[in-house]
């Protein structure tokens, strides 16, 4: 009776779950939606065509995730990924003169778990966090090659 039971208690879908505050087990990864936007000027004017790309940073080893994006007219950039979250994200942002009028210039930025704005209503999946946005400008300055 007792083999019976269970069998039928595993094919309803009990198994892992406690009968009165539902399932005990869940696999999985939260992860959230990031965005690093921002400008690109000499101070006064927008640049075009500054390659902007991220970098992770893990204590001392950094990892290139070949995120990159290259300033319009206006001199914006926008970078969007998705990844998951544990504690805190940390990211090299290196912009880089393609034209090689102007020295190239790096930020460091952190996205925090408290900076992720939840919106499980946007999504159904329960491992989805929500989505953070952070705003780096850069102040480039000309070479000199005098």
């Amino acid at each position: 009776m007792k083999n019976i039971l269970g069998k039928l208690l595993t094919i309803l879908g009990f198994a892992g779950c406690n009968i009165l505050g539902g399932c005990s087990y869940a696999y999985g990864t939260p992860y959230a939606d990031f965005e690093v936007k921002g400008v690109v000027t000499d101070g006064k004017n927008p640049i075009e065509n500054v390659q902007v790309k991220l970098i992770r940073t893990f204590q001392e080893h950094e990892r290139d995730w070949g995120k990159a994006d290259t300033t319009n007219k206006q001199g914006q950039f926008s970078l969007r990924f998705g990844d998951e979250i544990f504690d805190t994200l940390h990211l090299k942002v290196i912009a880089t003169d393609l034209n090689n009028t102007y020295q190239n210039d790096t930020s460091k930025i952190e996205f925090l778990w408290s900076d992720v704005k939840r919106n499980k209503k946007k999504r159904k999946d329960d491992w989805y966090d929500g989505k953070a946005t952070k705003t780096v400008n850069f102040t480039l300055k000309e070479k000199n090659d005098k």
